[in-house]
């Protein structure tokens, strides 16, 4: 899973299946409360447990409130701690052999290399320095990982559905 309030990814695969599926939800929009997000992530999961059950459970783990930059803001914080928590939370009561954070600095490396995410971060520090604040490597990681689905027969909609597949692997 790549959780968001916006468009959580998800990608599923298991042995007899050739390819992933792969798809995405929308949890909530600004009007929607933290509880029927959440709550919505339940019934979404739920819903492809049942189509097609899974015990093994990993998600994207949440920013470090650390590293707040930009626009992310300390509720985007709580909210992606708190779809967090419920994945781990379904993942137990469905018992799952395995629930697991995943870290993105770790799979992004392992899915379209470690060399290429190097040079992307290098560029940006570059670019800091020579006094861009706005610069980000965050646009052309999701293009890379979307253009990696692309090399593997993948075709995601979303960047969120590509992380989930970079994700799952």
């Amino acid at each position: 899973l790549d959780l968001s309030k916006r468009s959580t990814g998800w990608a599923l695969w298991r042995p007899g299946l050739d390819r992933p599926m792969f798809g995405h939800w929308t949890l909530g929009s600004e009007y929607s409360s933290d509880g029927q997000v959440y709550a919505k992530l339940h019934r979404e999961m739920a819903a492809l447990h049942r189509v097609e059950p899974f015990d093994r459970l990993y998600f994207e783990e949440p920013l470090n409130p650390g590293h707040l930059t930009g626009a992310t803001t300390l509720q985007t914080i709580w909210m992606l701690s708190g779809l967090a928590a419920h994945a781990q939370s379904f993942g137990y009561a469905k018992k799952c052999r395995t629930v697991k954070a995943v870290n993105v600095e770790r799979w992004r490396k392992d899915f379209i290399g470690d060399m290429v995410v190097r040079e992307l971060k290098v560029g940006v520090r570059r670019k800091r320095k020579l006094g861009d604040t706005k610069a980000s490597a965050r646009t052309d990681l999701k293009r890379l990982t979307k253009e990696r689905c692309r090399q593997n027969g993948l075709s995601p909609r979303s960047d969120d559905e590509a992380d989930a597949i970079g994700i799952l692997t």
